[in-house]
């Protein structure tokens, strides 16, 4: 298992995550984390919708939306203009061009609000995620169809620190799921994405 990237005190132990998955604490600054939440906070945020289902969350997409049941993505507005400098430095600490993360969704994690096992949809390639506000903890375990008892053994799980900045791609995104349960304080997440392929 890849470890994580991250700065270790005294007696600290690395997490196990899964092979792709990079994870680097202080990305941004206290002071660039309250502007980020703060303009956020300005935008129409609309609760996440699952088939018929409402979740606690509230989310916005840009560049190129999905919903669930539905077998296409669509086109969503440019992404707003405080959140340009964010995607430039993700890129470039992960070695990805900017402009290739091409999709953005903001989610508002209230407290309480979980989010329960899952992959990305495939029309999606790697997966950068920066979060703000409250910690979380983010659960991985192996995604398999035919079998649905997972042994705690199996389970991995990190808690993602506010400010901080993670990758996932090759195992991490193709053979893993991942979850979020409730947390315990207000959260935001900045998720960027690539495209697989031209739509």
């Amino acid at each position: 298992m890849l470890r994580v990237t991250r700065e270790l005190g005294l007696f600290e132990v690395p997490a196990r995550v899964p092979d792709g998955f990079i994870y680097h604490q202080n990305f941004v600054s206290e002071a660039e984390e309250h502007e980020l939440i703060r303009e956020i906070q300005e935008l129409h945020l609309t609760p996440f919708k699952y088939y018929q289902f409402t979740g606690k969350r509230r989310t916005a997409s840009f560049g190129w939306q999905y919903e669930f049941g539905k077998s296409e993505i669509t086109t969503a507005p440019d992404m707003p203009a405080f959140l340009l400098p964010v995607r430039t430095r993700a890129g470039k600490l992960f070695n990805i061009e900017p402009n290739s993360l091409a999709q953005t969704s903001i989610i508002e994690y209230s407290t309480g609000s979980p989010i329960g096992w899952h992959r990305d949809i495939p029309h999606f390639g790697v997966v950068v995620g920066i979060s703000l506000g409250a910690p979380c903890r983010m659960r991985f375990r192996k995604y398999d169809r035919r079998s649905k008892n997972v042994s705690r053994d199996e389970i991995l799980s990190l808690e993602l620190q506010p400010r901080s900045i993670y990758l996932m791609s090759g195992a991490s995104r193709e053979i893993w799921q991942h979850s979020i349960p409730p947390v315990k304080e207000l959260r935001y997440a900045i998720m960027l994405r690539t495209l697989r392929a031209k739509p």
